[in-house]
């Protein structure tokens, strides 16, 4: 069990970082061209070099266990929210054309900017490396599933949304999962010349993801996402609806380790993944809800997520 209090103020810290890209974008400091760059660098730089370093530990079985039931969970909880999503957006009438990017972005979370810094704050090392596991059915399902969502609303030109095995396993994350794995299991040393540069690199993914992401809600207008019924239900599902059915299919499975329960629960509480804008502008689907819902469901975890901590 998690101490309540370091939770919040682990918590509070990062939102603090996340008020400070706002700020910056917002008064000008910080060009809000530089977020494109900036993300390019977090995805291909210092957070595959944060996965790498979390994943070079003493060699434990317990842990390879505990990887691979993590994969088995991501893969069937996405696969089951997908399909309840589906059913839902009926329910909830949404629209014919943006029924494919409700389901998208309230199936997928956003894993990478958030959820990575917030498992590696809240349960350090381990908890990172777990939730690059957890990793590895988001990205199979995302852009496998995902093209096929973003092009069913076809509100304008794309290609075909066509399945590249080279796009879903050959991201820098992925690869940097695969090689901490090869060094973790063969117990490979590293020099202190190469591990010193790769902790300078790994200590600059939270405070980095998290301004990318206060940045990136100076993106939207307000006064127009709070008018979208649409928006506010795919944003309830996907921080809160969501996240309680997890804690609650969790709690019924007889899972061994309580870090695997929390770690899961975290990932799969945070906001809309940001991929969803660029798969429905890459398959001509609907560009502006994904904006609007990752908009939304961004502002609203920073309530969201520390309740969400609460069954930690």
């Amino acid at each position: 069990m998690l101490d309540i209090r370091e939770v919040f103020s682990t918590l509070l810290g990062l939102f603090l970082l996340i008020g400070v890209g706002y700020l910056g974008a917002k008064t000008g400091v910080v060009p809000l061209s530089a977020s494109k760059p900036l993300t390019s660098l977090l995805m291909n730089i210092t957070m595959p070099a944060t996965i790498f370093v979390s994943l070079v530990r003493p060699y434990d079985p317990a842990f390879v266990r505990e990887g691979l039931i993590i994969v088995g969970l991501g893969f069937f909880l996405f696969f089951f929210h997908c399909i309840l999503n589906w059913g839902l957006s009926f329910l909830c009438r949404v629209g014919n054309d943006r029924r494919g990017c409700w389901v998208l972005t309230t199936t997928f979370c956003n894993n990478g900017f958030m959820g990575f810094p917030i498992a590696l704050a809240l349960f350090g090392d381990e908890g990172l490396a777990l939730a690059a596991f957890l990793g590895i059915p988001f990205n199979i399902l995302v852009y496998t599933i995902g093209p096929k969502l973003a092009a069913m609303d076809r509100v304008s030109d794309g290609p075909e949304a066509k399945l590249s095995w080279r796009g879903v396993l050959f991201t820098m994350v992925n690869l940097a999962t695969l090689l901490g794995l090869i060094f973790y299991i063969g117990q490979i040393p590293i020099p202190l010349a190469l591990s010193e540069p790769l902790n300078y690199l790994s200590n600059v993914t939270t405070p980095l993801s998290m301004m990318i992401t206060g940045m990136n809600l100076t993106l939207g207008s307000i006064r127009s996402v709070f008018r979208d019924k649409d928006l506010f239900s795919s944003a309830f599902l996907r921080l809160l609806g969501l996240p309680m059915l997890t804690y609650v299919t969790l709690c019924l499975l007889p899972i061994p380790d309580p870090i695997i329960v929390g770690v899961t629960l975290i990932i799969l509480s945070m906001p809309s993944p940001a991929i969803a804008s660029i798969l429905t502008e890459t398959y001509g689907g609907n560009k502006e809800f994904a904006a609007q819902s990752v908009f939304l469901s961004s502002l609203l975890c920073l309530v969201t997520i520390p309740l969400i901590s609460l069954l930690l």
